[in-house]
């Protein structure tokens, strides 16, 4: 997690600053006769948003790999596999379900945005402005949630030749029935991060002397710390989504474990 949530960031970043570089660029009142700039800076935000995701995307086949057992090599083989192998394997599938998967969650955070939008027209801004915040972190969750059910797409991906059209149908099926244990999973990968964060930038303004608080690096390194403590709390997600992807495991190829026939001796 910890390579890829660092590379993830620094595209985002770097991605942001250009972009907003691009946008500050144009004079207030010429944003309509410098189209292809406003598209431009657009494509580079979104750009970085996208790449972050499919490095994620890239992290969870790894995880998946591991703990499915896929990593496993053939004794013939006088070399190990990294856990990333069965990732580049399938790159071209990979990167087309995390397109999907991707424009599913950014079209799902537009749909709860014009929902916000419906409410706060309804019952007045001013009302309505005391709850925005709730109102946003809910719909990210809500839409996180509803995404989770594509999530075993990844892992189903690196068993073998499959679409990414038919990996997504099937990750539908074998979500059904787990969807309170996936809200449950995003919840935590969210809020954990959260917390992570908060924790680590307060609890090191307690710890480090107020000297080197003031330093260059000091606040970059409390930067990378974050970043690897908020990617020590997205794991369980990710192993969650490969022991769903598990059909072995499960006991069956469909059926959640409370569905299952009792077994007779």
């Amino acid at each position: 997690m910890a390579p890829t949530s660092v590379l993830a960031t620094i595209v985002v970043l770097l991605s942001d600053q250009w972009a907003t570089a691009i946008l500050r660029s144009i004079p207030r009142g010429e944003t309509r006769y410098r189209f292809g700039e406003v598209v431009e800076g657009l494509a580079l935000r979104f750009g970085g948003f996208f790449v972050s995701w499919f490095l994620g995307c890239f992290a969870l086949a790894a995880v998946a790999t591991v703990v499915n057992g896929l990593e496993e090599d053939d004794p013939d083989i006088a070399w190990k596999h990294d856990s990333h192998q069965r990732a580049r394997e399938h790159f071209g599938v990979l990167l087309l379900a995390a397109m999907i998967t991707f424009c599913a969650f950014g079209a799902g955070l537009a749909v709860a945005e014009f929902v916000q939008l419906a409410a706060a027209k309804l019952i007045g801004w001013a009302h309505f402005s005391r709850s925005i915040w709730p109102a946003t972190v809910t719909g990210v969750v809500v839409v996180a949630s509803i995404v989770s059910w594509l999530g075993t797409a990844i892992p189903i991906i690196l068993r073998g030749k499959i679409s990414a059209g038919a990996a997504l149908k099937r990750s539908v099926e074998v979500s059904s029935g787990y969807e309170g244990a996936l809200f449950l999973l995003v919840v935590e990968s969210l809020v954990g991060s959260y917390l992570a964060w908060y924790a680590t930038y307060h609890g090191l303004r307690m710890l480090v002397p107020d000297p080197f608080r003031h330093t260059l690096w000091y606040g970059w390194g409390v930067y990378l710390l974050a970043i690897l403590v908020t990617a020590s709390v997205e794991p369980p997600l990710f192993i969650g989504f490969a022991l769903l992807a598990d059909l072995d495991q499960l006991n069956g190829p469909l059926l959640p474990r409370s569905q299952h026939p009792p077994y007779i001796h």
